[in-house]
């Protein structure tokens, strides 16, 4: 199998992963108890739990073996959506969150650089950006069935089962790591280099380079829209019943598959995507901001799915950015700690918004201000982005 359609295959079951419980998390979180505020506290020690173990896992990733990381990502995955499914109070879900927090960091920035490397070892490493996109409208496809599938599972059986169909789906991962995910997308053995040297070769690369200390601001300032995520299914309770959650996250994530199909079609240069990025955290921003400011179903899933496209259209195009950027012995440690750093903004956004949220009533008009801050916010460093924006050399 080709590594383009082995990474589709990873991308694929770590999306159903995911999305199986989008529409699920936070009615389950609030049904053994837990405030939207202790929501945000306790997704915030998931990030606290990234950060801890970003780098040394990228390290090892690159020192070692890239799909060995993946591997035990997904084992790790699996464990951790079962604590979920076994939870009972905020005290579980805490311990869920830093297991899953764990298991992040052996995907996170290794996914990328295993799939850049088996390019270059085909010879087809300009396809890189395709694959992205190509990555992201897949996972855009299936977003739709695995919400619903999820809100069929929670509404019949209980809230906490769609965890195991997650830690299924975390299995299914690992079987495509070891089935098709091999060798390819290592470090070649004559340039493999140590943990320590992978280390100090990111950190030198990010301190001689603008285009790098760029793309780690971009994406710190991208964490603002955590908002988004824990607060929509609450939003959402006012139009429709919890189990009709999946219908209304099936238009939300189709714009992922918009997004990849723009990004495939505009066939923007490897290196060059600076002003694309930052036309996509615009977009973003403007969606966020306004989806609690409009009346009615119809145009808050309007706003809904520009916000989405915006956060589709990023990622693909950030990863490509960065990966032109940086070479193979130390990509997957980069990546590490350009993830470390992104992470380090989404956990200041949540801790915020539990901060903000203590207190205060969990009702629409409450989310809507938080989205109005944060999509605000957004506009405003990503428009101060654009214009400190690095010169592009494809």
């Amino acid at each position: 199998m080709s590594p383009s359609r082995a990474y589709i295959l990873f991308s694929a079951a770590l999306g159903l992963m995911f999305m199986v419980t989008t529409a699920t998390y936070v009615p389950f979180l609030t049904s053994i108890g837990l405030t939207l505020s202790q929501v945000s506290m306790v997704n915030g020690w998931f990030w606290v739990a990234i950060i801890l173990f970003e780098v040394p896992t990228g390290m090892w990733a690159d020192a070692r073996s890239r799909a060995w990381s993946l591997r035990i990502g997904f084992l790790i995955f699996a464990l951790g959506n079962a604590i979920y499914f076994l939870a009972e109070n905020v005290w579980w879900a805490l311990a869920a969150e830093v297991v899953n927090g764990l298991a992040f960091t052996f995907l996170s920035g290794i996914q990328q650089a295993w799939i850049v490397d088996a390019l270059k070892l085909h010879n087809r490493e300009n396809e890189k950006g395709q694959t992205f996109a190509n990555a992201a409208i897949v996972k855009g496809l299936l977003a739709a069935p695995a919400a619903i599938f999820g809100s069929w599972i929670g509404s019949t059986f209980g809230l906490r089962w769609p965890w195991i169909a997650s830690a299924f789906f975390a299995l299914v991962g690992l079987f495509v790591v070891t089935r098709y995910m091999n060798g390819d997308g290592e470090v070649l053995a004559h340039e493999k280099v140590s943990e320590k040297e992978a280390l100090k070769r990111s950190v030198n690369a990010l301190r001689n380079s603008s285009a790098l200390r760029w793309a780690v601001a971009v994406g710190m300032v991208s964490g603002l829209v955590v908002a988004f995520n824990h607060y929509w299914p609450k939003y959402f309770e006012q139009f429709v019943a919890t189990s009709q959650l999946g219908l209304i996250w099936s238009p939300l994530y189709l714009a992922l598959f918009i997004a990849g199909m723009i990004i495939r079609k505009a066939k923007i240069a490897s290196g060059a995507e600076a002003k694309a990025v930052m036309i996509a955290l615009v977009v973003a921003g403007v969606g966020l901001a306004l989806i609690g400011q409009v009346p009615g179903l119809g145009l808050v899933l309007v706003m809904g799915v520009v916000h989405e496209v915006g956060r589709g259209a990023f990622r693909p195009l950030l990863d490509s950015y960065t990966n032109h950027h940086v070479t193979s012995e130390y990509r997957s440690t980069f990546g590490s700690l350009q993830s470390l750093m992104e992470e380090i903004g989404a956990a200041i956004v949540l801790f915020s918004l539990a901060f903000y949220m203590s207190g205060r009533e969990d009702t629409p008009a409450n989310i809507a201000d938080v989205w109005l801050a944060s999509g605000g916010l957004l506009v405003i460093l990503a428009i101060v982005l654009y214009f400190l924006r690095p010169k592009e050399r494809p």
